[in-house]
């Protein structure tokens, strides 16, 4: 089979989101499945960091760990790891605190604004799952593919 390999990144962002229902007890009582609420921040695993890693991996299985392609890889994972440590509980902050400050306007006022999330970065196991299966998933579509 002969796959485009910037499709292996693609498949196993998307299969790691999909998986997100199923792994976040909360999440299946509180969204109910809907589509729109698939493509959420937060949860088990990573999503961003499993796509990070798949591209990480594709880049190692095509063109080496020695290449300058897989070192320009790895500079992206750690870009990504970073905000999903560190930048998105940031912004997760900011975030209650703008609730907390809407919370104070009278009710009229707060249907204004629109609903903040505050759960946007990841814990270190939900970083390291996504990793995992990042990894694994992409060299399972990469051994079938034939590569």
């Amino acid at each position: 089979m002969n796959l485009p390999l910037f499709l292996v990144p693609i498949f196993v962002g998307l299969a790691t989101q999909a998986m997100k229902p199923l792994l976040n007890k909360g999440w299946a009582e509180h969204y109910r499945y809907e589509i729109k609420f698939l493509p959420r921040y937060g949860g088990m695993p990573s999503a961003h960091t499993s796509f990070a890693f798949s591209i990480a991996t594709v880049v190692a299985m095509s063109e080496g760990l020695n290449s300058a392609m897989f070192a320009i890889a790895v500079v992206v994972v750690i870009f990504i790891l970073d905000d999903a440590l560190r930048m998105r509980i940031f912004l997760g902050r900011h975030g209650q605190s703008l609730i907390r400050l809407i919370s104070k306007l009278p009710k009229e006022e707060r249907v204004k604004y629109p609903h903040l999330e505050t759960q946007l970065g990841h814990k270190p196991k939900e970083v390291a799952a996504g990793a995992v299966v990042g990894t694994v998933l992409t060299i399972i579509v990469m051994i079938f593919a034939g590569f």
